[in-house]
């Protein structure tokens, strides 16, 4: 045995030699045997020939056979033009592998699950359960169309442009503003929204906000979703009373799906918001579109359940006062607590015109307020604003406005003053 593997491995590269050393040991051994035992070898023979078609011939005797790799000749894989190949050891009901370019590549990324925090069942109850739920528990059940809220919005128009020309301008004076508000019965801090949304905000950045709001007695941090969770928890570690974390919804464009704002809000308020900011879509306010836009405030309002709403109007954006007075009807309407004038990224700002006219619009509706951000930046500006009836200000200048504020309260001699 020994000497014929010898024979094997000298005629490797000669197949024919080595089939007639193979030929010879058989035909010696061949010689001596019975019958029966050449029947045997037949029948040997021939399973190893059934054998070796379903199994490829192994290098050397002895050594297992590697599985069968069987090609799928249907299609081909996206990468390198190579056949994709199944092992013959899988399960017989398992489906073959078949993957094409267009429907599902091997470089698709999974799906991102729903949440990324782990929420307490409490919590959970009080989002929608899935994508396919949130347009049907979020978004308004009853619309109302534009056939009906058309003729109320210009009844309204017209009511406030009226009402806007027995307004007396000499009232909302700068010089007039500052001596109201350095008495002490003036509580300027709590009107504060102390305002960081640049994309490029950090934590530190974030954590200085907080430090800031907090010293200061401001009403609200303002900051986008993404940092209302660390806010929160920055405003407890600080063992603020005073502050509370506000997160915009749908900024700075407001072109987001309904369904989408609705969902946004409800998990910024479950990471601890306490007031929600939202943008409107503006295109569909100048496209007259009332409903849509009356039905993406509605939602937003159910969603929050509770917790105080602010729209955005962006006045900056509103180039006509029928705009403007239109928006802040349809919000009121829509049962938000609050109309604001703008993001602050469009360009302008709040105005005293703007918040005179949006503070007209909404004075029939009982506890509707309204917000001035954007271009708020010293203590004259934010002391105007708030004459014109402005009940908020959302600035980043707020540290600033308020050493200014307590200049002027001591110039009064009225000790903490606008504090």
């Amino acid at each position: 045995m020994p000497a014929q593997r010898k024979i094997k491995r000298k005629n490797r590269k000669n197949p024919s030699a080595l089939s007639n050393n193979d030929n010879n040991s058989n035909n010696k051994n061949s010689d001596g045997d019975n019958s029966s035992q050449v029947e045997s070898q037949s029948q040997s023979e021939s399973q190893s020939q059934s054998q070796s078609e379903s199994q490829p011939q192994s290098r050397r005797n002895g050594r297992k056979p590697r599985p069968i790799k069987t090609f799928t000749t249907e299609t081909r894989a996206p990468r390198r033009g190579r056949l994709k190949y199944q092992n013959h050891s899988k399960q017989p009901n398992e489906p073959p592998l078949s993957l094409t370019p267009s429907t599902a590549p091997p470089s698709t990324p999974p799906i991102a699950p729903i949440f990324y925090h782990q929420y307490s069942e409490e919590e959970n109850d009080f989002l929608v359960s899935g994508p396919e739920d949130v347009s049907m528990q979020s978004a308004a059940t009853v619309e109302r169309t534009n056939e009906e809220l058309t003729p109320l919005v210009d009844a309204h128009i017209s009511k406030i442009l009226e009402e806007l020309q027995k307004v007396d301008e000499d009232t909302y004076s700068p010089s007039a503003v500052v001596e109201d508000l350095t008495k002490p019965t003036v509580q300027l801090a709590q009107t504060i929204d102390h305002t960081l949304l640049k994309p490029e905000a950090t934590e530190d950045q974030i954590k200085t906000l907080c430090e800031e709001a907090v010293q200061h007695k401001f009403k609200s941090c303002c900051i986008n979703p993404a940092h209302v969770r660390f806010v929160a928890a920055t405003l407890t570690t600080l063992n603020s009373t005073t502050t509370i974390p506000c997160s915009v919804i749908g900024f700075p464009l407001g072109a987001t799906s309904t369904s989408s704002k609705c969902y946004e809000a409800s998990l910024s308020i479950l990471d601890g918001a306490k007031e929600i900011d939202m943008v409107i879509s503006i295109g569909h306010l100048l496209q007259k579109d009332y409903s849509y836009i009356h039905n993406d405030i509605f939602s937003v309002v159910r969603a929050a359940k509770g917790i105080p709403v602010k729209v955005i109007i962006e006045t900056s954006l509103l180039k006509t006062q029928e705009a403007k007075i239109a928006a802040c009807y349809l919000a009121a309407e829509a049962g938000a607590n609050w109309v604001k004038t703008s993001t602050g990224f469009n360009g302008g700002g709040a105005t005293v015109e703007d918040v005179r006219l949006m503070r007209l619009a909404v004075a029939y509706k009982d506890g509707v307020k309204v917000k001035a951000s954007g271009g708020v930046r010293n203590f004259e500006q934010a002391v105007a604003v708030i004459k014109a009836g402005a009940s908020r200000i959302g600035t980043s200048n707020g540290v600033a406005i308020m050493t200014v504020a307590g200049e002027e309260a001591k110039k009064e001699g009225s000790g903490e003053g606008a504090y």
